[in-house]
C-alpha cells in the first residue's frame, strides 16, 4: 500500500502510553512516591471483551491510570495469562522509554536508584542533537521501563 491509496487520516489525539508490569502495586508505589505521579484507583477488567480488544485469548487484568508532569500513562498487570517477563535493552527493537525533563538530573537519579530504579547507562554530556550541552542518562523502573533523563535547557 502507497500513501497515495490510503484513506484520508480522521481526527486523532494522543492518549496514553502504557506499559505491561509484573506487580502494579509495586509500578503504582515507585511512580507515584519516586516520581511523583498520581495514581488513579487500580481496576479490573475480567469480562469477555477484554480477550478481543487486547488480542490475548483468557486476559484478565488489572490496570491504573497515572497522571502528572504533562502526561498520562497506564500500566497493566496480567493475571491471566501470565507469561514470563521480557528483560528490555535499549538496543531492542520495540522496547519504548519514557523521557523525563529536569532541572537537576543528579537529584532525579539519586531519587530513582533510591526507589529501587536502576541504571541503564550512565551519566554522560550530551554533544550532539537537540540536547546538545545537557547531561542526562537512560536508567530503569524496578520492573525494567526505560526512563530517559535529560537536564532541561537553561535560560
Amino acid at each position: 500500500m502507497t500513501t497515495e491509496t490510503l484513506p484520508p487520516l480522521p481526527d486523532i489525539s494522543f492518549d496514553h502510553t502504557g506499559f505491561i508490569t509484573t506487580d502494579i502495586e509495586a509500578s503504582v508505589h515507585f511512580w507515584q512516591n519516586v516520581l511523583g505521579f498520581e495514581a488513579q484507583p487500580i481496576g479490573e477488567r475480567r469480562q469477555e471483551w477484554i480477550s478481543g480488544f487486547m488480542g490475548v485469548e483468557g486476559a484478565q487484568v488489572r490496570l491504573v491510570h497515572l497522571f502528572g508532569h504533562g502526561t498520562h500513562i497506564e500500566f497493566i498487570q496480567f493475571d491471566s495469562p501470565q507469561d514470563e517477563a521480557a528483560s528490555p535493552r535499549a538496543s531492542q527493537g520495540n522496547v519504548p522509554h519514557v523521557c523525563l525533563m529536569t532541572s537537576d538530573v543528579d537529584t532525579l537519579r539519586a531519587r530513582i536508584l533510591a526507589g529501587g530504579g536502576r541504571e541503564q547507562g550512565r551519566m554522560v554530556a550530551i554533544t550532539e542533537g537537540v540536547a546538545k550541552g545537557r547531561r542526562g542518562l537512560y536508567m530503569m523502573d524496578p520492573h525494567g521501563v526505560l526512563i530517559e533523563i535529560v537536564e532541561k535547557p537553561r535560560s
